[in-house]
């Protein structure tokens, strides 16, 4: 096998991997998002509650949801002129997607709750909002084990 062929193989092999890991952890944040959610709003049994979503499905919304960023990503990637040629040219075309891509990314996954989910779209943008709490949090705590385990092997 040539090795630009194999190459090939290696990265769409990490992508399916990457995408499952991400499907499934997201899954968990999601659930984590909800309950979060539904303990500030008073418990999920009452009216400003948002049912929190079985692990399959919130496997499937959270997957349906990374489709949704990167065809929208894509879109605006495009329209903006970013790729390798403004990548060449300074990089200001990824800064404009980055920039636009984060919000859309938050409205894509509060309509995809607010479809899949008995929910109004106003709670769906507080459960995202949850989401990335959640997000942020865990990632902040991998970053401080991180610091403290290579500090002390440094």
């Amino acid at each position: 096998m040539p090795e630009g062929a194999a190459l090939g193989v290696l990265l769409c092999a990490a992508l399916v991997i990457g995408l499952a890991i991400g499907t499934l952890t997201g899954a968990v944040f999601l659930r984590a998002a909800v309950a979060l959610y539904n303990k500030m709003a008073g418990g999920a049994s009452s009216p400003r509650g948002v049912p929190e979503p079985a692990f399959g499905k919130a496997t499937w919304i959270i997957l349906a949801t990374f489709m949704g960023q990167i065809i929208v990503g894509s879109l605006i990637a495009i329209s903006t002129g970013a790729g390798p040629v403004a990548a060449g040219a300074g990089g200001k075309g990824v800064d404009v997607v980055a920039l636009i891509s984060f919000p859309v990314g938050l409205l894509i996954m509060a309509a995809v709750l607010s479809a899949k989910l008995p929910t109004t779209f106003g709670r769906a943008i507080l459960v995202t909002l949850c989401y990335v709490l959640v997000e942020l949090l865990v990632v902040g705590i991998l970053v401080v084990i991180a610091v403290v385990v290579f500090g002390v092997l440094w």
